[in-house]
């Protein structure tokens, strides 16, 4: 995420894709990515990353942490919900499938 530079207004939407990105690639340069694909489709379940799971703990460790840094961020990030990309009608095509890149 060399390219991420933090801001007052951030385009979420767009932050979400770069991290989409990232963990794509990432997991599918070893072969684990059609590992989790097919063991998804097998168990039919939707893939959740144990490291980044859809929780508030994902984005703040401690909600209670009294640093300033914390502190800002509690009130916006605790407005959050937790959708998959599915769920986003930006995020499919006009046939309704989707289509991330």
């Amino acid at each position: 995420m060399s390219d991420y530079k933090p801001c007052d207004k951030c385009d979420l939407g767009e932050l979400g894709r770069k991290l989409f990105g990232i963990l794509l690639r990432s997991t599918a340069s070893d072969g684990s990515f059609d590992d989790m694909l097919a063991y998804c489709e097998k168990k039919k379940v939707k893939y959740t990353d144990e490291s980044f799971p859809p929780n508030k703990k994902s984005l703040i460790n401690d909600w209670t942490d009294e640093s300033d840094d914390i502190v800002e961020k509690v009130e916006e990030w605790g407005e959050f919900t937790w959708e998959r990309a599915s769920e986003m009608p930006e995020m499919n095509d006009e046939d309704g499938v989707l289509a991330v890149f």
